[in-house]
This record gives C-alpha cells, structure tokens and sequence, in this order.
C-alpha cells in the first residue's frame, strides 16, 4: 500500500498522486521510478515530497557518476545489483549497491573505464532507470 498522508491512496479519498501530473510539474520520471523503487514492494510506504527529492538527488549522483571516466569494477557493481533484484526484488537493496558505487567513483576510486557504461546498463536494465 502507497499512503499520503497517512492515509492510503484511493481514488473515493480523492488523494491519489498521479504521474502525470509529476510530468506536468517537470519531474522527471526516472525520479518517479526511483522513489517507487527506495521501498521494498510489499511494505506499506508513504509518498511523500521528501521521498521524491531523495530520488531526484539519487538520479542526478548516478548521473554524474556514469559520466566520469574510470570507476570501480562494473563487473561487482552487476553482480551485487542482480543479487539484490534475485533476492525477493530487494529493490532498496539493489538502490544501495549503486548508491555505494556511485559514491566511489565520485570519489575517483577505481580504474575500471567500462564501468561507468555498464553501470548505466546495469539500472537500466535491471532497475529501469535510464540515465
């Protein structure tokens, strides 16, 4: 269940969030799917502006991180992601695996240069996140 408020999301409520209506105020929707992601998907969850901007913070570090040139091995970073999403769609696991490399090659750690590419394809394709 996906609350607001404290109460859970029900069209007869009249509290729904709606997507569309995130686009319209111009967030972005790979920030939408990383909020939805941060939880494990059969906890009750609260949708909240908080939540949302830690996505967007999210996005915008795996962004930077996919860009620098060299980073830490790509093949670990795989290989932790795909365990966490086989392990029950540990999502929030599978976020803190990236988080934890993302941080590194920021940090100028590792010297692996396809990394930053397979990074990008790892949340791709194993998170749905295009950066």
């Amino acid at each position: 269940m996906i609350g607001l408020d404290g109460a859970k999301m029900s069209k007869s409520k009249g509290n729904l969030v709606f997507v569309s209506r995130l686009r319209a105020d111009r967030i972005d929707p790979m920030a939408v799917r990383l909020a939805l992601l941060a939880d494990h998907y059969r906890a009750d969850r609260q949708w909240t502006d908080d939540l949302l901007k830690t996505a967007q913070q999210r996005l915008t570090r795996w962004r930077e991180a996919a860009a620098v040139t060299t980073g830490p091995s790509g093949a670990d970073l795989l290989t932790g992601v795909r365990a966490r999403v086989a392990d029950d769609l540990d999502t929030p696991g599978a976020l803190a695996v990236v988080d934890d490399w993302a941080d590194r090659a920021l940090g100028g750690a590792g010297d692996d240069s396809a990394a930053p590419e397979l990074m990008a394809r790892t949340v791709d394709a194993l998170l749905g996140v295009r950066l």
